[in-house]
């Protein structure tokens, strides 16, 4: 073989693999940063069209109880929901509160059906609101409800039968791979229980 062509052969292999390397790095970087951009805009999307409706927080010897439900008639998923506490003088901060919050006080908590069943349990590592920014990050347990119906909340040892604290409700959409919050409500004791 001539000396010409296995320099062009090497040439050629070297120019192959500088792009296989190229393209596996691009690829690396862009799909995921993409998939993430189309599943912040999947979540703005719900977000502008999902309702939180939320009952007054009941509690008897500890255990706290409410009602909420993720309302949206065009859609048909499930939200992810995750519960936590805050003492009442933080009300009006409750958007910027997090469950890593020094203040927030994080209880056991379960969240069943309409049909008592209690629904399913699962763990995400992050959780954006819905222009990206990170709202917390490390490993938070949280409940599948299906949309567009009602579910009940239970928890457990809630301080002071509830008197001075909020819940904070997080409804949370994922697409598996990423998180976001799509909106939150709030809810104390009703008024006549003090």
């Amino acid at each position: 073989m001539p000396e010409g062509v296995v320099q062009t052969f090497i040439i050629v292999i070297a120019v192959l693999v500088i792009g296989i390397v190229i393209f596996g790095f691009t690829s690396a970087l862009l799909i995921p940063a993409e998939a993430f951009t189309i599943a912040e805009h999947q979540a703005a999307q719900l977000a502008s069209q999902t309702t939180i409706s939320v009952g007054p927080l009941l509690v008897s010897n500890g255990q706290g109880s409410l009602v909420i439900e993720g309302y949206d008639p065009s859609y048909s998923g499930y939200y992810l929901v995750y519960a936590f506490l805050i003492p009442s003088y933080l009300v009006t901060s409750v958007g910027v509160i997090t469950p890593n919050t020094q203040l927030a006080v994080n209880l056991p908590f379960q969240v069943y059906l309409p049909s008592k069943s209690l629904a399913t349990e699962t763990t995400i590592s992050s959780v954006y609101d819905i222009n990206g920014n990170e709202l917390y990050q490390g490993s938070l347990s949280v409940y599948k409800i299906p949309s567009n119906t009602p579910v009940t909340i239970l928890i457990q040892n809630v301080p002071n039968n509830g008197k001075g604290y909020y819940v904070v409700i997080w409804l949370i959409y994922t697409n598996g791979a990423n998180s976001f919050r799509i909106g939150y409500a709030y809810t104390g004791l009703p008024s006549s229980t003090g």
